[in-house]
């Protein structure tokens, strides 16, 4: 009886922190966390933490006052009674104890903007955004990017998988080497426009005179935004400028 009434108050004390269910069968469950990649800011807090997120599934969170602590990033499935799922992103420490909990909410391959914890909201951290971009956005859908665009010698091919969109941009600085970037973007509804935060790769390939071809890695930690207004796509590359000024049409 004693043993009864300890796990009850356990389950009243984390009843609002979800679990990972061991039934559920994380092969089906995207565990992506591209869609929060970012710095993120606290909202309704008087010293606001800033939440950095990494591609390598690590996040950092920053003291206003100073001071930093880091952990790693996972997905989880919590188990419904029928048989559906729900995915979260779980914060653990570096000593393996959960910091917080967030629902994973990146249908369809949409950017989150928001995180909220656990089921009680306790927590809200509110992405950084960093763009501002004029235009007409009616009429624009996350499909209207798909297929491929040029601008002189340089081509973007996009294309959707499942809940992800990939972007890859070839120029050609002569026939035997061009520069590739490969981006896997997200699309942010508020905007219309697709999202890459900061897991771009850049690759120069480069082809001998004995028909050799050898691809050189540039960097790996690129990030853009891709905005199509008016029918002309516009490539803003974060990190070396390679796209500015330039259109690209269908």
């Amino acid at each position: 009886m004693v043993v009864l009434m300890l796990a009850l108050c356990v389950a009243l004390v984390y009843g609002k922190t979800p679990m990972a269910s061991a039934e559920v069968d994380m092969s089906k469950v995207d565990t992506s966390i591209q869609a929060i990649i970012g710095t993120w800011r606290e909202g309704d807090a008087l010293d606001a933490r800033v939440l950095r997120v990494n591609p390598d599934y690590t996040y950092e969170l920053v003291y206003r006052g100073g001071g930093t602590s880091c952990g790693t990033v996972r997905v989880i499935g919590e188990e419904h009674p029928d048989g559906t799922y729900s995915p979260w992103y779980s914060f653990d420490e570096v000593d393996g104890k959960n910091w917080a909990m967030f629902p994973k909410n990146d249908v369809d391959g949409t950017l989150q903007k928001d995180l909220w914890s656990g089921q009680d909201g306790a927590l809200h951290f509110i992405r950084f955004d960093n763009y501002e971009y004029a235009g007409k956005t009616e009429g624009i859908t996350p499909e209207s990017y798909l297929g491929v665009w040029g601008c002189g010698r340089c081509t973007i091919v996009i294309n959707k998988e499942d809940n992800k969109y990939t972007a890859d941009i070839s120029w050609a600085n002569s026939a035997a080497e061009h520069r590739v970037w490969t981006y896997s973007c997200r699309y942010d509804k508020d905007s219309s426009i697709l999202v890459c935060p900061d897991n771009g790769l850049c690759t120069d390939a480069i082809v001998y005179d004995n028909g050799k071809e050898t691809d050189v890695n540039v960097y790996d930690d690129g990030s853009c935004e891709l905005v199509l207004r008016d029918g002309v796509l516009k490539w803003y590359d974060n990190k070396d400028k390679a796209g500015q000024d330039m259109e690209f049409l269908k």
